[in-house]
């Protein structure tokens, strides 16, 4: 009795670390997801700006990278992903109407 409540244990453990770095990497795709989402706005929100030759706000410049070559808008958003321990970069483009 006691070797299959051991076995259980070993089994239990095994499956909590499992679940564990599927939820980690899940969570990691919802934050690359929504990054992307928010560089897609910052990219349409901005090209916009600028064709009409406004300046881009502050609040929707923070913590992004935006650029104009030639007729394209390039936004460059990093992402954290686990606790800081990794990084991304979320880029999204807009032509310049």
């Amino acid at each position: 009795m006691s070797a299959e409540r051991g076995q259980a244990t070993i089994e239990l453990v095994a499956f909590a670390m499992v679940a564990a770095l599927v939820a980690v990497g899940l969570q990691a795709v919802l934050i690359a997801w929504a990054a992307q989402g928010r560089a897609q706005g910052i990219a349409d929100q901005a090209s916009v700006l600028v064709a009409e030759g406004r300046p881009v706000p502050a609040d929707l410049r923070r913590g992004a990278e935006i650029r104009v070559r030639g007729r394209t808008l390039i936004v460059r958003l990093p992402v954290p992903l686990a606790g800081g321990l990794a990084r991304t970069t979320a880029v999204a483009r807009a032509a310049l109407p």
